[in-house]
């Protein structure tokens, strides 16, 4: 699946210089997710080169974590390291195994950036190194964001232009605390759309015990939802696992967990929806042995969010269901900021980039102006300033 062949022969060089930038965006109004609450966005950009004047990149959110100072301790063991992403990874893993929790996220970032680089070396679209299926993706359009401050009417209406944008799969966000109130948003929403477009609902972990978790989506269960995504937190996996066994809907979740073992217990525990998330996760290396184990589980994969980093996925798995997108004009995921190009959305799909590489289209000028801190180190004499210049 991975064409490990092709991929050991395309490999040489090593990282010469790393450098980083955290980006903290302002939201519209605060955005709280269940006991999660955001003032801004904050996001890390990770930037290698190698000795063979190549240069990968990656982004995460770093959703509460010093994910800025945790890759910088991270890339300092990349000087010795191969630029081969899998060996990297696996190298990262056994030199930071006590502490890997706390470094995950910007291992991640690490092997996008060094899959980014592969990528180019060979001169392809990331989509066709990681697989040779279609790499355009279906894509879920994320609503209910901001709903403490924003009316049923408002919210509904909102998916009524992603229905007319072309997305025939919609994700519901319920506060969880209300079913009264989460019943009527999902009702209205239902009875505003044909029933060819599917909907699906996101508790952010809502919920206390599975029992509590179990009666509350008693009548959601009745209206024939899509799947039901985190109850509970993905990390908190023997009650997703219980949800999961007595849950007539299908049950979604990942997007947190930190290796493969995690992704195998969700699986395991009869999880329908693996959300995969690679900047999160392990990045792509950790991705692609997920895909393959929900193909052996029969399972399907909802990558969270980030279709620029997601979509190449469809390329090595039909388990890849649809990629999830906060559209932009949503303005609960400002990332479009950091980007020169707007997103190659058409008909409700992704259209994969054509070009050499991840093509993520960073405007590095944007991404030095919103910089509220950063880093960077080399292998060379001296080392060079941040660059501000555009990224092709």
């Amino acid at each position: 699946m991975n064409r490990l062949s092709e991929h050991t022969v395309a490999d040489s060089g090593t990282v010469m210089e790393a450098q980083a930038w955290l980006c903290a965006l302002p939201l519209p109004v605060p955005l709280n997710l269940g006991a999660i609450s955001y003032k801004t966005r904050d996001y890390v950009v990770l930037r290698l080169t190698t000795s063979d004047g190549y240069t990968g990149h990656a982004v995460g959110y770093t959703r509460g974590t010093p994910l800025l100072e945790a890759s910088k301790v991270v890339c300092e063991h990349l000087a010795d390291l191969p630029t081969a992403p899998e060996a990297a990874h696996t190298a990262l893993r056994k030199r930071l195994a006590p502490g890997w929790g706390a470094f995950a996220r910007a291992a991640s970032l690490v092997d996008i950036a060094l899959w980014d680089i592969r990528a180019q070396r060979q001169g392809r679209p990331l989509a066709a190194t990681l697989g040779a299926r279609t790499a355009d993706a279906p894509l879920m359009a994320v609503a209910g964001y901001f709903s403490d401050t924003r009316s049923v009417d408002e919210l509904v209406e909102e998916t009524i232009r992603f229905v007319e944008d072309g997305y025939t799969t919609l994700k519901l966000i319920l506060p969880g605390h209300d079913r009264r109130a989460d019943l009527h948003l999902l009702d209205t929403m239902r009875a505003a759309h044909p029933d060819r477009i599917a909907i699906a609902v996101d508790f952010h972990g809502a919920f206390d015990s599975v029992s509590d978790a179990l009666g509350y989506c008693e009548d959601i269960h009745r209206r024939g939802v899509r799947f039901i995504e985190d109850p509970f937190p993905s990390l908190d996996w023997h009650n997703v696992a219980d949800f999961a066994s007595q849950s007539p809907s299908p049950v979604a979740s990942g997007e947190d967990l930190v290796n493969l073992t995690g992704f195998d217990d969700l699986l395991g525990a009869g999880v329908q929806y693996l959300r995969v998330d690679v900047t999160a996760s392990g990045g792509y290396t950790t991705a692609l042995a997920a895909l393959q184990a929900a193909e052996q589980r029969s399972a399907r994969v909802a990558p969270h969010v980030w279709p620029h980093f997601h979509a190449p996925l469809v390329a090595a798995s039909p388990s890849v269901a649809m990629i999830e997108v906060i559209p932009d004009h949503v303005g609960a995921d400002p990332l479009w900021r950091l980007l020169s190009e707007p997103a190659p959305i058409h008909a409700g799909t992704w259209l994969t980039p054509t070009e050499p590489g991840l093509a993520l289209p960073l405007d590095m000028e944007a991404v030095a102006h919103h910089s509220v801190d950063s880093w960077s180190s080399s292998a060379r004499p001296a080392a060079a300033p941040i660059p501000t210049g555009g990224v092709s």
